[in-house]
């Protein structure tokens, strides 16, 4: 196998006409440009240059190897500048996966921050739950995953970084609200008619264990695919639903939805960044993954 060193000398030679020039280009001594050529000639097998008055001319031969050699040179001379790029993040990548929920009321939020800072980094984001996300960066589908972590135990393979602490409540319309002044036992609530995410959503599974731990059994009258939904259905007066308070802050304090008073906590659980365990993560990604736990510890 030609060293890949031979060939870059080669083609500096070839491109200045000249081992004086190319000795100068390339840094070295002339005597080791001539050695380079006459290496790269033995083991081809055949001449590559010949010397003439005006210096160093191909070979037919030489001028064929020029020509894949050049195009080959430029190819490494382009990744080498769009490495660059990518390192100054002049461009770049990010595959993120996360919930509808978490990317309407936590990624976004955040993001215009970071779009403004690196403009030129593209975002793309692929709503599943926490376990396809889960799937989606084991297979390489997704970069990082934003994912309710909810689990006691640790997550095979996949590191975690959390962003932010948020709480599961739940809510009743401001009508309804009138007959909940005192706080209710789990068997109150469970009484109710219920509204609440899917039993695939991990936050759903999340709250059906505390209940269970306080004594209680969820049965839904509804269950919907997003919070947005459920929020929506509490304000029609339909029932009462489960939802992330920190996300719906706005419309607790202007009494669009009403805290319902508990006498037992309901789980509170990370937001956190989950990426494969050993496996470095791009330029782009890393700038948006310390972008996050900056912010993290901002609020903190």
């Amino acid at each position: 196998m030609v060293k890949l060193e031979f060939y870059r000398v080669f083609y500096v030679v070839a491109k200045t006409g000249n081992l004086s020039k190319a000795s100068k280009e390339l840094f070295i001594s002339q005597p080791a440009v001539s050695y380079g050529i006459k290496q790269l000639e033995e083991q081809l097998g055949g001449k590559l240059f010949v010397r003439t008055a005006k210096g160093m001319e191909l070979t037919p031969e030489g001028k064929m190897m020029f020509e894949y050699v050049s195009r080959a040179y430029d190819e490494l001379t382009a990744a080498e500048n769009r490495f660059s790029d990518m390192r100054a993040l002049e461009e770049g990548t990010v595959n993120i996966g996360a919930s509808d929920t978490v990317s309407k009321y936590f990624i976004l939020p955040r993001l215009e921050g970071f779009r403004k800072k690196y403009p030129k980094i593209t975002i793309k984001i692929t709503n599943r739950t926490t376990d396809e996300i889960l799937s989606l960066l084991k297979d390489g589908k997704v970069d990082i995953g934003f994912i309710n972590y909810t689990e006691e135990k640790p997550l095979s393979g996949i590191e975690t970084i959390s962003c932010a602490e948020v709480e599961e409540c739940f809510v009743c319309s401001k009508e309804a609200s009138k007959n909940y002044s005192s706080p209710l036992s789990v068997s109150e609530l469970t009484s109710l008619p219920l509204i609440l995410l899917e039993e695939k959503a991990s936050t759903r599974r999340a709250l059906e264990r505390a209940i269970e731990e306080a004594g209680g059994t969820l049965v839904p009258s509804f269950e919907l695919c997003s919070v947005d939904l459920i929020a929506e259905c509490v304000k029609a007066g339909m029932g009462v639903g489960s939802v992330t308070k920190e996300y719906f802050e706005k419309e607790i304090e202007s009494g669009e939805l009403c805290l319902l008073p508990l006498s037992f906590a309901l789980p509170k659980r990370q937001i956190a960044i989950a990426s494969l365990e050993g496996m470095p993560p791009s330029f782009a990604t890393r700038k948006l993954k310390d972008y996050f736990k900056d912010f993290a510890q901002k609020r903190a």
